[in-house]
């Protein structure tokens, strides 16, 4: 009896490259930031006549450019390494030489953000198992021995304050940076939630939404308005002569002559398919239908360039009028055996029910 052969591991899922983007987005920041914070403490040591922690902090810069290079040729993963090469000792000796009131150990915490975007849960809970750990050792071994280089106190408490100062505004820069992100973000959700993705238009769920909204406020005001069904006739032959790549052309080609031809007070969606549907508000029939013609002579007088080839269309129509105690069902069925009716007639019509 043969076994039944061993299933194959899951693949792991791709990397979002919109991620990846905002991670490296951050991660450049990041360096940018320390680079010019090492460049202060270049000026402030110097000052103090303080050469090796002076120089030390230009060899500080040159990783953080380094790392800001890396994140530029997309190596992420290794820019990270090269900020913590420099991010811890640097702390360590600048703690060491100057105390643990110095502050410097803050510089540790300005990089957890870093690690908390760029490791997965259970290496950023190591992770900062490890920085506290290398911290506490910090704080004894520096107590322990003294400071090796002191300064006077009065530049020590400038250094601390210094250093409390970026660190302040090193976590407001990020809080600002995330906020950002997260308003872009839910920006696309939203778009993501209420656009066709093809063309440009209001998908089908939230045109439903805008209409029923009209619709209670028609049946308020008795204003006149019109619903109307559009269908691309004879899509299918497109798809079948020229490509489905020629039909999408088609429906963004139609889409922009609809929403140039409509009002921005009209609600205009793509319903599925080839099949578009626009609600005229504050339009009666007779001018709903002077409207709808206009739009069905345009799209016959215009065409769609693919390779070469002009791709022309014609579209069918189905329109209704609102009634006072109608639901948006009730319209789009009465505007739907409209269009059934342009399309059983020979298509390239307006009909109205």
């Amino acid at each position: 009896m043969t076994k039944p052969p061993l299933a194959k591991p899951a693949a792991k899922p791709p990397r979002n490259p919109d991620n990846q983007a905002v991670i490296a987005s951050f991660v450049g920041r990041v360096a940018l930031f320390s680079a010019a914070v090492d460049c202060i403490y270049f000026l402030f040591f110097l000052a103090l006549g303080s050469s090796f922690l002076a120089w030390m902090n230009v060899v500080s810069v040159a990783m953080y450019l380094s790392a800001y290079s890396l994140v530029q040729r997309r190596r992420v993963h290794f820019a990270v390494m090269l900020i913590w090469l420099e991010a811890f000792p640097h702390a360590a000796i600048g703690t060491i030489m100057l105390g643990w009131e110095s502050g410097f150990h803050y510089l540790l915490l300005m990089f957890i953000p870093s690690v908390a975007m760029t490791a997965s849960r259970r290496r950023l809970q190591v992770f900062l198992i490890a920085l506290l750990a290398f911290l506490v050792t910090l704080d004894v071994v520096s107590r322990m021995w003294g400071p090796i280089a002191p300064i006077p106190q009065s530049s020590l408490i400038a250094l601390k304050w210094l250093n409390i100062s970026l660190f302040a505004v090193m976590f407001s820069a990020l809080a600002s940076y995330y906020r950002q992100k997260i308003t872009a973000a839910e920006r696309r959700l939203k778009v993501l939630a209420t656009v066709d993705a093809l063309t440009g238009l209001n998908n089908r769920s939230h045109f439903e939404a805008e209409a029923e909204q009209h619709i209670a406020r028609f049946q308020r005001s008795g204003i006149s308005s019109a619903v109307v069904i559009a269908d691309v006739d004879f899509f299918k032959k497109i798809n079948d002569t020229y490509g489905h790549e020629a039909g999408d052309l088609v429906l963004v080609a139609v889409s922009r002559l609809l929403k140039r031809e409509l009002r921005e007070v009209d609600s205009l969606a793509r319903w599925g398919g080839e099949e578009f549907v626009f609600l005229m508000h504050e339009t009666g029939l007779p001018q709903a239908i002077a409207v709808t013609e206009r739009i069905r002579d345009a799209v016959e007088a215009s065409s769609v360039s693919y390779h070469a080839t002009e791709i022309r269309c014609t579209m069918s129509f189905g329109i209704t009028a609102l009634l006072p105690h109608d639901t948006l069902g009730d319209a789009i069925a009465r505007a739907d055996r409209a269009l059934y009716r342009s399309k059983s007639q020979g298509r390239n019509r307006v009909s109205t029910d």
